[in-house]
């Protein structure tokens, strides 16, 4: 398989700022008074973001700044690891990782 085309994706100046207030819990209003911008053109920025990266919501964005803004060393820790199969049923993903035993309290 190649390369991820999403990883050649470079978010705008202004979609990076954007996304910086999604990821710090911001809601549509107060982003567009902190960009001095329309709600309208806050969901527009929000529309164009999620069809760039093909995301579903809000929570997906945010995910998508902290993995641009986070060290290149943690992005490819977080890439290379050890990802599940979406088939594998809890009970097969429970035995492939058992859970830690601890003392009781």
């Amino acid at each position: 398989m190649g390369p991820d085309p999403n990883d050649s994706i470079t978010p705008t100046p202004r979609e990076r700022e954007l996304m910086m207030l999604i990821a710090r819990g911001l809601q549509n209003k107060n982003i567009a008074y902190e960009l001095k911008i329309s709600e309208n053109t806050v969901r527009a920025h929000i529309g164009n973001i999620m069809r760039k990266y093909r995301l579903h919501n809000r929570t997906q964005i945010a995910i998508i700044f902290a993995l641009h803004a986070a060290p290149q060393s943690l992005r490819r820790d977080l890439a290379n690891a050890r990802v599940y199969p979406a088939t594998a049923k809890p009970a097969q993903a429970l035995a492939q990782n058992p859970p830690v035993l601890t003392a009781p309290d």
